[in-house]
């Protein structure tokens, strides 16, 4: 196995959950869309949107360590518009295939080094392998606020 392979075990024992293994750690997903509020699953795509919100907020934090730039905390609010989403639910007379049409994220970052901090944002945005990828199959809109 080389550095650059990633790998993962889905297994599915249970309707509409998976157990996802990665190393030694474990978590359930549930249907690849959730319309239900009150389902006890997080929904595949709600991982997704998070897995990318959480790479940017942990991403920063990370490369503002290594360039020691001072970053008190950081927060995303993230959403995905869906296009088509009936699709999924094979709804009489619902055309085209589920999918997103855009993400926004938008991150805060307490700080008192703003420059730096713009600085590093516009770094991280090349670093990142799952926002790099996605943002060649989906517009993704950002936004930097920076608070001290």
């Amino acid at each position: 196995m080389t550095d650059d392979l990633i790998s993962l075990r889905v297994t599915a024992h249970e309707p509409d959950v998976v157990r996802v293994s990665v190393r030694k750690e474990q978590f359930l997903v549930g249907r690849p869309l959730e319309f239900d509020a009150a389902s006890p699953r997080i929904g595949a795509l709600e991982y997704a949107l998070g897995a990318l919100a959480g790479e940017l907020v942990n991403g920063l934090r990370q490369f503002a360590w290594r360039r020691r730039i001072d970053v008190d905390r950081v927060e995303a609010l993230v959403t995905g518009e869906l296009e088509h989403g009936l699709a999924y639910l094979e709804v009489i007379g619902e055309e085209g295939a589920p999918r997103l049409a855009r993400v926004h994220l938008k991150v805060f970052v307490e700080s008192a080094d703003e420059p730096g901090v713009r600085r590093l944002w516009t770094d991280v945005l090349e670093r990142l392998p799952l926002l790099v990828t996605l943002q060649s199959a989906v517009p993704i809109h950002l936004a930097l606020v920076v608070t001290s």
